[in-house]
């Protein structure tokens, strides 16, 4: 029997060391099989606890991610624990009133702990061999973590960084909309800036995608508030669909079919994509998404329009609009409502009342 839980033990040990090893060194966006069990299941969990759409179930699922990472680390460490205690189980005979278990499981939490007490000596070849590797196996374990903290925390600045740099330049928090930021352009004939920051952000944005794909932590990250990702995204892809499809091409060749806005459309609906993968969202009405695709782009035609800004015919450019919007605003929308943010925009402030406002902001 003491030989079977030995073999369990083995058994455990050797799936902490896969699980540590896909999750921290394999750049595949797939957690191991006890980490990926362990993210899956809490956040149906906690989704259901707190996925009610309001603002502040999406301050309590924003806890998650930063639960997640001590958690993670001490379903590591109890595998270690445990497994080695199972391993030292046929070596540790009952002595001063212990049973033989909790002597294992003392000298198995000293030695990956690396303590060190001494007051129980192996007298084997085979127990001394062991205890060496335990204390090897935790002072890994403990240098992997740190290192794996610090990278997930690294990773999870850069990618705040770049959503609240979309936030900000978008203006949401002075009541723009995306199609201010082409009215923008427009009147100080900035097609160039933009092309700038857009192949900016592009570079931004490919290292958050590929620090996702390396930290499967970093998709329960998020700010409970619109400086997230997911909604940040959306007003770029916004941005980028309105200038691909409403602008004229003959006033902005760059923006209506360059490589950077092409290139920008591709990085930031693959991320939708991929995370709509992993997280399947929530059902969005379809009708619903078909009204609030058409209040958009109305909202934003006569924003350009009363801005005289140079456009594409009307029904041309619904027709493009529709059809790109549809490769992604289907997953955004989804995806947004899975985080507990407002799947529709409702096609942002109407124009009409904004007549006469400039999208230069205003000096304070």
């Amino acid at each position: 029997m003491l030989w079977l839980l030995l073999l369990v033990g083995v058994v455990l040990l050797a799936v902490m060391c896969l699980d540590v090893y896909a999750t921290v060194f394999v750049p595949t966006g797939q957690p191991g099989p006890v980490a990926g069990r362990l993210y899956h299941l809490t956040w149906r969990l906690w989704h259901r606890r707190f996925g009610d759409g309001s603002a502040r179930s999406r301050r309590q699922l924003a806890q998650l991610g930063p639960l997640l990472v001590p958690f993670t680390v001490l379903v590591w460490a109890a595998l270690l624990w445990l497994g080695f205690t199972l391993v030292f189980l046929p070596w540790s005979p009952a002595e001063s009133g212990f049973p033989g278990w909790f002597t294992a499981l003392y000298v198995s939490g000293y030695s990956v702990t690396t303590l060190g007490t001494g007051d129980i000596t192996p007298s084997g070849r085979w127990p001394r061999a062991l205890m060496v590797l335990a204390a090897a196996s935790g002072f890994v374990l403990i240098s992997v973590a740190v290192t794996y903290l610090l990278s997930v925390y690294g990773a999870l600045a850069r990618m705040t960084a770049l959503a609240f740099e979309i936030h900000r330049f978008v203006g949401r928090d002075d009541g723009l909309v995306p199609a201010d930021v082409l009215v923008t352009v427009a009147r100080a004939d900035a097609a160039s800036e933009l092309s700038d920051w857009l192949a900016s952000t592009a570079s931004s944005l490919a290292e958050v995608v590929q620090a996702d794909d390396e930290f499967p932590l970093l998709h329960y990250f998020h700010f409970p508030d619109e400086r997230a990702l997911p909604v940040a995204l959306s007003d770029l892809l916004e941005v980028v669909t309105l200038c691909r499809t409403v602008l004229s091409p003959a006033a902005f060749p760059a923006l209506t079919g360059g490589l950077v806005i092409a290139g920008t459309e591709r990085i930031a609906r693959s991320y939708f994509t991929a995370l709509v993968r992993k997280f399947e969202g929530q059902p969005v009405d379809g009708e619903r998404l078909m009204q609030e695709r058409r209040a958009a782009f109305d909202t934003a035609w006569q924003t350009l329009s009363l801005a005289g800004v140079p456009l594409r015919a009307r029904e041309e450019a619904w027709a493009r609009y529709d059809w790109e919007r549809r490769t992604w605003d289907e997953a955004s929308a989804r995806l947004r409502a899975g985080f507990g943010y407002p799947a529709f925009e409702n096609g942002g402030p109407h124009p009409e009342a904004r007549e006469g406002w400039s999208a230069f902001p205003r000096s304070r």
